[in-house]
């Protein structure tokens, strides 16, 4: 009789058990599914603002993110590939025409009076600036380059 009392009192727990794990499961797989979309929406065409036009007397408004200048880091030389209205930085070898990164600073610019009070700060002798936000969100931070002419 303790048989029959204990697995009869066991399938409805059992079955709860089974419900409970294929809602978690349900729950894990809806999750990765925003997190995807989350990361895809975040790899959209990137915008950002920038100062460092083709000249370091040039101040552009906007400018696109290439895949290099997101990984450009200080040190490296960038030659802009876009316009004096378009700023887009391409990592290339340091020669006539092209900038050096004094400094890359991520932390949040809310405007072209910060961020040249950041270069100034950190990369003492900067020509010019270039800051973005690629994702256009304000819970990214944005990323300044401090640049000199080479």
């Amino acid at each position: 009789m303790d048989d029959e009392t204990g697995s009869t009192t066991s399938r409805p727990l059992r079955a709860l058990l089974r419900w409970l794990g294929a809602a978690a499961a349900i729950a894990g797989i809806v999750g990765v599914v925003f997190q995807v979309i989350e990361w895809a929406g975040s790899r959209g065409t990137p915008e950002a603002r920038s100062s460092a036009g083709a000249s370091p007397t040039v101040a552009t408004p906007t400018a696109t993110a290439s895949g290099d200048e997101q990984f450009v880091q200080a040190g490296q030389c960038v030659r802009n590939v876009g316009g004096a209205a378009t700023v887009v930085y391409e990592i290339s070898p340091c020669g006539p025409g092209t900038w050096r990164v004094l400094a890359r600073i991520e932390q949040a610019v809310a405007d072209e009076a910060q961020a040249d009070a950041v270069c100034e700060a950190q990369a003492p002798g900067f020509m010019d600036y270039h800051y973005s936000n690629w994702t256009k969100r304000s819970d990214y931070l944005d990323v300044v380059f401090c640049v000199a002419p080479v």
